[in-house]
């Protein structure tokens, strides 16, 4: 099972069981006599849902910045931290401040041009080096 079907079910429980709870702390209070205890269970519910879902939604948006920031090459630690701590006012200086995802091209011309292999001495060089800091090798020749 994937683990965002693990993610969703066990929030549907936790959803039920607040749902339940709520429902039935509602039912024992006997403060208000002419409202039915019906009523209150299912207002007492429904405050359960709605903070059960911003808690996922706060989860969420921490897990796509974190996905996003790690996709366009920046820390997805620190925006996780932040989307986490400022929920939708962390997405919005997010999208503001995100910067552009590199095309497919931009990604394969980094990859093929990290380093090279010295005829000296054998080792692994940056590319665009003029002299192997192993053997000394000069690559103007």
């Amino acid at each position: 099972m994937k683990q965002i079907d693990k993610f969703m079910i066990f929030g549907l429980a936790l959803l039920l069981f607040t749902s339940l709870a709520g429902g039935a702390l509602a039912a024992v209070d006997d403060t208000t006599k002419d409202i039915p205890w019906e009523f209150g269970g299912l207002f007492a519910g429904a405050l359960c849902f709605f903070w059960v879902l911003m808690f996922i939604i706060w989860i969420a948006i921490g897990v796509w910045m974190y996905r996003d920031a790690e996709k366009r090459g920046k820390s997805g630690a620190l925006w996780l931290i932040i989307g986490l701590l400022f929920g939708i006012i962390g997405l919005i200086i997010w999208l503001i401040v995100r910067p552009p995802e590199p095309s497919f091209y931009e990604k394969k011309a980094d990859t093929e041009k990290k380093d090279r292999i010295c005829p000296g001495c054998g080792r692994s060089i940056p590319f665009d080096a003029k002299v192997c800091p192993y053997c000394g090798k000069n690559f103007e020749e």
